[in-house]
């Protein structure tokens, strides 16, 4: 089973539309919606989760998006973007989302 956190601060309130597009994935499927929410508060916290930005979605420790790998600086900052097949958005398309649950390659 896979281990899912589902990572925001406090500022970022578009967390809310990745919990939704991560439990759309999840039942698409077929797959328990067993996650864990978790809030960043402190610059401890961040670096702990390698966190720098919300949302953020870790699949067995590793961030959803293939950018992130290269990224070393952990901060509660507000809200991250996303870019994945050239586009833009502020959290994490569902494309992205149901690749990584496959355990497939994103193509960012």
């Amino acid at each position: 089973m896979k281990v899912i956190k589902l990572i925001h601060n406090k500022d970022c309130h578009i967390w809310q539309v990745a919990k939704k597009l991560l439990e759309e994935s999840l039942e698409e499927l077929s797959l328990p919606k067993k996650y864990e929410v978790i809030t960043i508060n402190t610059g401890e916290e961040a670096e702990k989760y390698k966190f720098f930005g919300s949302p953020q979605i870790l699949i067995d420790g590793k961030d959803i998006d293939p950018l992130a790998a290269g990224i070393k600086k952990f901060q509660i900052s507000s809200c991250r973007a996303y870019f994945y097949k050239g586009k833009f958005s502020e959290y994490p398309s569902k494309e992205m989302i149901l690749s990584a649950l496959k355990g497939g390659e994103n193509n960012g």
